[in-house]
């Protein structure tokens, strides 16, 4: 897909550092390996300048967080499961060789990802609920006890709904927390 570049729809439209909607000029590139829960990535990252603030920006996949090798999928599979109650010296234990990340990394990704969460907490209901007015909630010991329990449920409901089409509730919960100026375009 990116074998001739970076294809147009992924070039930035918007500066995070100057909020401007300037122009982007190609500066480059790196590549980077990406550990997902089946297989190890080596992908090409584009670097932009912007021509307002000359600040540069990388363009990373919606599947992989800044500074992090570790996919998002990896990410979901670890808070998913400590959600559920196992601990997380357990599921460090858990996962494949390849993905041997400390039990430290993995309360850091929990920590992350709760704080994103209670960010969106108060809205979380009113977008869902007027995405998806007919969704039918399970009630009584159906009805998950926690509220990542219900992110889950609610993404496994809608997921086939949704139009862009994130490969994952993470990614959806990121999409979610993108600044409107950024969300506009997509």
């Amino acid at each position: 897909m990116v074998e001739n570049g970076c294809p147009e729809e992924f070039r930035p439209t918007w500066c995070k550092h100057c909020q401007s909607k300037a122009k982007f000029h190609k500066h480059g590139s790196f590549t980077r390996s990406v550990l997902t829960m089946e297989e190890l990535l080596e992908i090409k990252i584009f670097r932009f300048k912007c021509t307002a603030c000359d600040k540069t920006c990388s363009v990373l996949p919606s599947f992989l967080r800044h500074n992090h090798t570790a996919a998002l999928d990896v990410q979901e599979h670890v808070v998913q499961s400590h959600s559920k109650g196992v601990a997380l010296r357990i599921i460090s234990e858990q996962l494949s060789p390849q993905l041997a990340f400390s039990e430290k990394t993995l309360w850091r990704w929990k920590n992350y990802w709760q704080k994103l969460l209670n960010k969106l907490k108060p809205d979380f209901w009113p977008t869902v609920l007027a995405r998806f007015p007919h969704l039918l909630l399970p009630r009584g010991s159906e009805a998950p006890s926690s509220l990542w329990g219900w992110v889950f449920w609610v993404w496994g409901q809608t997921r086939l709904q949704l139009t862009d089409k994130p490969a994952g509730c993470f990614q959806w919960l990121t999409f979610l927390s993108l600044p409107v100026a950024v969300t506009a375009g997509a």
